[in-house]
């Protein structure tokens, strides 16, 4: 996350600033607008949710459209024990990375899209 409140995918090593650590771990939540599904919240306490299809970090305030912006439901992923995480209230587009920008895109079936909307939950940085 960058001051834009924009998401991005940026590299992340143990050396790694602590804030830079932070904006980069999440912690995963029931969904907002569906407890089958996932929200994610960032150490601030804000959503990742969608408006206009671009991905961006924004604290909650309660409406049922914000709920639904911040909702993913998992899917399979294109990778062993990857998982590609669909929108809740755009079914067909899912969350991925393009030009390490993360956006709401509809489902292309090609191995570039694939990869890229596909993540791996991993252990949080202390």
């Amino acid at each position: 996350m960058r001051p834009d409140s924009l998401g991005y995918i940026d590299p992340v090593a143990s050396s790694s600033a602590t804030a830079v650590k932070q904006s980069a771990t999440f912690t995963v939540v029931p969904g907002l607008a569906d407890s089958t599904c996932y929200s994610f919240r960032d150490s601030s306490g804000r959503y990742l949710r969608h408006l206009d299809l671009r991905v961006r970090f924004d604290a909650g305030n309660g409406t049922a459209l914000f709920n639904k912006d911040a909702t993913y439901c998992a899917r399979p992923g294109s990778a062993t024990g990857s998982a590609s995480l669909e929108s809740y209230n755009y079914p067909g587009r899912y969350l991925r990375h393009h030009n390490y920008e993360l956006r709401v895109d509809p489902y292309q079936d090609n191995a570039t899209f694939r990869a890229d909307s596909s993540f791996t939950a991993v252990s949080p940085w202390t």
